[in-house]
């Protein structure tokens, strides 16, 4: 397994070198949210890339109807293609938070709106899986319903192994957030083929 982060606005003079220094291989960086970027986007996955990590994005989003959904994977989209060359070797997300959508949608309804989020994106050209924490994996969205390409990231702190991978073996559980360092830096594992 390979360690990393994960980044946005919230890490600002984030040093990547030194992030490499200790360990870190990799950095998923917010690219949006809703309906406007990340203001420390570029900063952020110019500066992994520089320190010579692999990188992914992220992305927040809001829409609580299949319109909104769509329209804001159409955006996810486009500043993807606008915005980066690098390969995107540590993955496309969508980030679903218990904020916006804890107890407000029926687990058909959320998801229904996280396909179809998908979807769009894979019109788009674009492999795109699911982060959230293992509450909303687990009790709020049916991941059966899922096609079996699609990827998981998983927010799982003050375990040994990660619950949703381990109660999931039959999903693709790629990366998994073990760690917020005390709402400091979000702490990261990829899986590499056969773990």
């Amino acid at each position: 397994m390979k360690y990393g982060i994960d980044v946005s606005y919230a890490q600002e003079d984030f040093d990547f070198n030194q992030a490499v220094s200790n360990g870190k291989s990799f950095a998923v960086v917010k690219i949006g949210e809703h309906d406007y970027m990340d203001d420390l986007f570029a900063a952020n996955i110019n500066g992994a890339l520089d320190a010579g990590m692999d990188v992914g994005v992220y992305f927040v989003a809001r829409g609580k109807d299949a319109d909104s959904i769509k329209q804001e994977a159409q955006f996810m989209a486009d500043l993807i293609k606008q915005n980066i060359s690098a390969e995107l070797k540590c993955g496309i997300w969508l980030d679903i938070e218990e904020c916006y959508y804890d107890q407000k949608l029926t687990v058909q309804q959320l998801t229904d709106l996280v396909s179809a989020f998908i979807i769009v994106m894979n019109q788009n050209g674009f492999d795109c899986g699911i982060y959230a924490s293992y509450n909303m994996l687990t009790y709020h969205m049916d991941v059966s319903q899922f096609a079996d390409y699609v990827k998981f990231f998983p927010a799982n702190y003050g375990t040994s192994t990660c619950a949703f991978k381990d109660e999931h073996t039959e999903k693709q559980v790629v990366l998994w957030q073990y760690s917020d360092s005390n709402g400091e830096l979000d702490l990261d594992i990829m899986y590499e083929e056969g773990e």
